[in-house]
């Protein structure tokens, strides 16, 4: 059976889904979802992309939200 490839919004890099963490967008902020258990549009990263992501505004992107989006949440479980 094959792996499934996902492809992290920051730096394109295509990977098995297992090496990146599954972000969700819910009420205007950016959650981690390592157990893929949150319903909505999901969006792939690696945990080393997230300043990237930040800065090239790759969340926004990944979401197809104008609003601003907090990740002050995921930027706590990132470092943990």
């Amino acid at each position: 059976m094959a792996v499934p490839i996902r492809s992290c919004i920051a730096c394109r890099k295509r990977e098995d889904w297992t090496d990146l963490l599954r972000v969700v967008k819910v009420a205007g902020e950016v959650l981690p979802d390592p157990l893929h258990l949150l319903p909505g549009r999901g969006a792939w990263l690696h945990r080393k992309c997230f300043e990237t992501a930040k800065q090239r505004g790759s969340f926004s992107r990944a979401f197809r939200s104008d609003e601003r989006l907090s990740t002050e949440k995921l930027a706590v479980f990132i470092i943990e």
